[in-house]
């Protein structure tokens, strides 16, 4: 047990560590495009990167399910920490960066996250037994959203800087202070995103692994392993049906955080990065509270049910953005929707490891992953539009993404519990 806790710590705190980082960069790069008046160009590489993603997110559950996972968390991250080294030190050598470099640390980090949450989720549920299910996913959310904050209120300093000049009058005695911080280059962020992977490197390097289901790992080729995912599914269709739909807060968040958020903020609201930053602290501190009270609070309600809840929260939340204009609704709706992504996120991955066999966890996910993909690239492909990016047209896009959660509900809540444990 002491080793088993042991095990979990150290893997939690390396994804934290270097998910702070990541979490800056992830910000980082379209606040720069939204600076550069570039939002619709950038919209339309995002769009494109995640539709090459679609090939490797299969490629990344066969490799998930066939390769030690400890091993594949270490190339991973020295894969990662090298590419962003190399361009920020390419940054501090020509003294900027191109379009392209920092485009691709972007892609970089994508291709990175679809091979390390599904390794992340099929780690835990290997060492987890299924009474610590909840507690682990609430785990995971605490940990990761933990890091979301910092890196939110890190990102508002970086990338516009702060200067502060407050006086204080004591006893007749007037006493001047002066705080000032540089905004950062993206290649000073870029330098720190490549040390944190090396701080996880070597907190992974620390964990004693031995594969608990060695035995059952499946070794024949790729399309052999990969068809075995998608066989599971087709016995398992209440799984596949639960498993895309509660997907659907994850798709508009994504889309809404890299795609229409800068947009809304510098356009819309007329509001700076330090609201953008705040939208992402906020983001965090409610997908913090959902980790750390989701589980109690929703505990005698079917997950099915829970989720759609949430989903109907969300439909709220999006339509709020897109009938008023003030900074504090974006901000209280940037917490409720923080609260509903994490929650969801914890209790559908809680009812997904009780269901599916550690053995194919990591390609069913990532089957998951790429229809997750498919929605957001429709999305960001249609948002690219210049239509978008015209005064407060990006309302419509919040309008759009309302009525996807909305039928997404209405889709979960079609399954009873029967349904969903076939």
């Amino acid at each position: 047990m002491r080793s088993h806790r042991r095990t979990l710590f150290l893997l939690f705190t390396a994804n934290g560590i270097s998910g702070f980082a990541q979490g800056i960069t992830m910000l980082a790069v379209p606040w720069y495009f939204a600076q550069q008046s570039m939002s619709s160009q950038f919209n339309l590489l995002y769009g494109i990167i995640t539709f090459v993603t679609l090939l490797w997110g299969l490629t990344a559950g066969t490799i998930v399910d066939r390769f030690n996972r400890k091993n594949v968390f270490l190339l991973t991250n020295t894969a990662e920490a090298t590419i962003l080294l190399l361009v920020a030190s390419y940054g501090f050598f020509a003294g900027e960066l191109s379009t392209w470099l920092i485009v691709g640390v972007f892609a970089t980090t994508i291709f990175g996250f679809y091979l390390h949450y599904p390794n992340l989720y099929a780690f835990a549920h290997e060492i987890s037994s299924e009474g610590e299910y909840t507690k682990v996913t609430s785990a995971i959310e605490i940990v990761g959203q933990s890091t979301n904050v910092l890196a939110g209120a890190f990102a508002a300093l970086l990338l516009e800087g702060l200067s502060w000049h407050p006086e204080l009058t004591l006893l007749g005695q007037t006493y001047h202070f002066s705080l000032t911080i540089e905004a950062w280059s993206m290649h000073k962020i870029f330098l720190m995103d490549g040390i944190t992977y090396l701080l996880s490197i070597g907190l992974i390097s620390l964990i004693h692994y031995i594969p608990r289901f060695e035995d059952k790992i499946e070794r024949g080729s790729f399309i052999k392993r990969l068809r075995s995912g998608f066989r599971y599914l087709r016995q398992h269709p209440a799984i596949f049906r639960f498993g895309f739909f509660s997907h659907s807060i994850f798709v508009i968040m994504l889309v809404q955080l890299h795609a229409l958020m800068p947009l809304y903020v510098s356009q819309y609201l007329g509001a700076g990065g330090h609201v953008f930053g705040g939208a992402e602290v906020l983001y965090g501190l409610g997908a913090l509270s959902a980790g750390i009270g989701v589980g109690r609070l929703f505990r005698a309600v079917h997950p099915v049910l829970t989720i759609a809840v949430m989903m109907a929260i969300t439909t709220g939340a999006l339509l709020l953005s897109a009938t008023t204009q003030s900074v504090g609704i974006f901000l209280g709706v940037s917490l409720l929707i923080g609260f509903t992504n994490a929650g969801t996120r914890v209790i559908r991955l809680a009812f997904l490891f009780k269901y599916i066999p550690n053995e194919v966890i990591g390609r069913v996910n990532s089957i998951f992953s790429i229809l997750n993909v498919l929605m957001r690239v429709c999305f960001i492909m249609l948002f690219s539009a210049h239509f978008f990016g015209i005064g407060s047209n990006v309302v419509f896009a919040y309008f759009i993404l309302s009525i996807f959660t909305a039928f997404s509900a209405l889709m979960l809540l079609q399954q009873n519990r029967k349904q969903a444990l076939a």
